[in-house]
């Protein structure tokens, strides 16, 4: 029989829910058929999700199965699936998304016989129960299901880059859709060059190929030269109903983008973070200086360094989470943005995340930075009362007392839980320290502008796995913080992009120009609004 892990226990005010690390492995033997069945545990009810097959004598050499959907790392396991295969000794795995336990397990196949097996899923949490819904805001177009991969991995919301594919699924009627309520799909995203743009009325699809260029006298330049990225953004920022994000956060032209006052998000998690291999170096943008250049988390910890330098630089731009452009090969919703709303009857009182009621309604929270940005642990963070993108708003002299809590699910082992303040670490805790200390956390005394953002980082060795809160924003006398290391961090960031620019032929070098300028005058804009108390402070990784 399958052995379910560890249950979930109650830490104070952190529910924390932790697999066994060594997740129990039964052995049944069949003949040369076995058909496998999966099934969620509380209900019984026949669920969908992701099945990864192995020989057991060749580790790493994964199976695929006739009939069942490809998904990079794994197929989906529709229910039920018929495994022919030679005779010999096997290992699976079966995960859907991060809010269900890993169940594993082996079998061996021999020639004679059949037999049929039930597996039970255990459910962790059930986030949306909770208020919380996923999404995935970049997915790549694939021929595959997007409906049938998104019911594998518990996932309710897909933003695509292109159209998804249409076809009947095998093993259903065609007029049979995946169990998967809700389920939202947007089609009219389009990604160019490090940057998504979102066009949310479902009726009309973005195509940044229409935008054209003018020259200084209105009239319609030469259609033959495309446009760049920023020309593009100015085109189609002033559009009420298009967002536009960076989903390369390690791009060159960064600073130039962030100048054009045209960023509505930036990627935390994205296809620097994927199952089918290991990414460890930037390839198309800038690394990470110094020392802290090798590793398997290196990549993620820089995206997240340049994410706070950003808020740093007094940006108030949210996070957002995906699959990204490259990331094909990698489980729709790995990567992934959890999204709530405050209650419609709010009054001031105990506050808990809601459901969002559409997909347009769950892209407008993830705008307001009402979200957590997670590729593993569960986070359900409050702060003050209140959810994360919350501006608090004080007067000088005031000292603002805000209570951090959290409920924490997690899969992993955890390296730490962080509250960090203004780039600094406030509170910083192994979960047994957490459990000991109550599960209260420290109050965060805010007697100036900043941000506030919570944290969950595991042990995971393949690649940076983590949970991150968009930040909470402390506002005194109506002025963001701003600290000179992290203008500087963006100054230096273009001055080196520009370095790059000279190397182009002449006339294309001209296009660049004018940004570049603006970029210019726009960061020295910004070093004469550093906040004057602060100094050289900066946002440590």
């Amino acid at each position: 029989m399958f052995r379910v892990a560890s249950a979930p226990r109650w830490i104070g005010l952190a529910w924390v829910c932790v697999a066994a690390l060594t997740p129990s492995q039964p052995t049944f033997g069949a003949g040369g058929s076995l058909t496998v069945s999966v099934r969620d545990e509380a209900d019984e009810e026949p669920v969908i999700t992701r099945m990864v097959l192995e020989r057991a004598d060749k580790p790493g050499r994964r199976i695929t199965v006739r009939k069942t959907v490809p998904v990079g790392v794994g197929l989906v396991l529709d229910r039920s699936a018929e495994l022919s295969l030679p005779d010999g000794p096997y290992r699976f795995s079966m995960i859907r998304g991060p809010e269900y336990r890993i169940i594993t397990g082996n079998f061996s196949l021999e020639r004679t016989s059949l037999d049929d097996h039930s597996v039970a899923l255990p459910r962790m949490v059930e986030m949306l129960q909770e208020g919380w819904t996923s999404g995935d805001c970049c997915v790549p177009a694939s021929p595959y299901s997007l409906p049938l991969r998104m019911a594998s991995e518990d996932l309710h919301v897909a933003t695509v880059l292109g159209r998804t594919d249409a076809k009947p699924i095998a093993g259903r009627d065609d007029d049979e859709s995946p169990e998967n309520d809700p389920s939202w799909i947007n089609e009219t995203a389009t990604h160019e060059s490090g940057l998504v743009f979102y066009r949310h009325e479902a009726s009309q699809e973005l195509d940044v190929n229409d935008a054209i260029r003018e020259d200084d006298q209105g009239q319609v330049a030469d259609e033959s030269k495309s446009l760049l990225p920023v020309e593009r953004m100015v085109q189609l920022g002033s559009q009420e109903d298009v967002k536009i994000a960076v989903e390369n956060p390690f791009a060159w032209q960064l600073p130039v983008w962030l100048a054009s006052g045209q960023v509505d998000g930036v990627f935390l998690l994205g296809d620097w973070l994927r199952l089918d291999r290991r990414i460890l170096s930037v390839t198309d943008g800038r690394g990470p200086p110094g020392a802290n250049t090798v590793g398997n988390q290196a990549i993620g910890r820089w995206a997240e360094k340049i994410y706070w330098n950003l808020l740093e630089a007094g940006f108030r731009i949210p996070p957002l989470a995906g699959t990204g452009d490259q990331g094909r090969q990698t489980p729709v919703g790995y990567n992934r943005l959890y999204v709530g709303k405050p209650p419609r009857d709010y009054n001031g009182g105990p506050l808990k995340a809601t459901r969002v009621e559409s997909e347009l309604e769950w892209w407008n929270a993830a705008w307001k930075g009402q979200s957590v940005a997670t590729n593993g642990p569960l986070l359900r963070p409050m702060l003050g009362g209140q959810l994360p993108g919350h501006v608090f708003k004080a007067s000088p002299g005031d000292v603002l007392v805000l209570q951090a809590e959290l409920q924490l699910a997690v899969r992993d082992p955890v390296e730490y839980l962080e509250v960090i303040h203004n780039g600094k670490v406030h509170y910083s805790a192994r979960l047994d320290e957490f459990a000991k200390a109550g599960g209260m956390l420290p109050p965060v005394n805010a007697k100036e502008s900043g941000w506030v953002t919570i944290r969950v980082v595991t042990l995971y060795e393949d690649h940076f796995r983590a949970a991150m809160s968009a930040p909470w924003y402390i506002e005194f006398e109506g002025q963001p913080r701003v600290t000179q290391k992290s203008v500087e961090f963006f100054r230096q960031w273009l001055t080196d992009y520009e370095a790059r620019l000279k190397q182009l032929p002449v006339g294309e070098l001209q296009r660049h120009v004018p940004f570049v300028r603006a970029a210019r005058k726009f960061w020295t804009r910004k070093a004469e609004q550093v906040t004057p108390t602060l100094g050289l402070s900066t946002a440590e990784p």
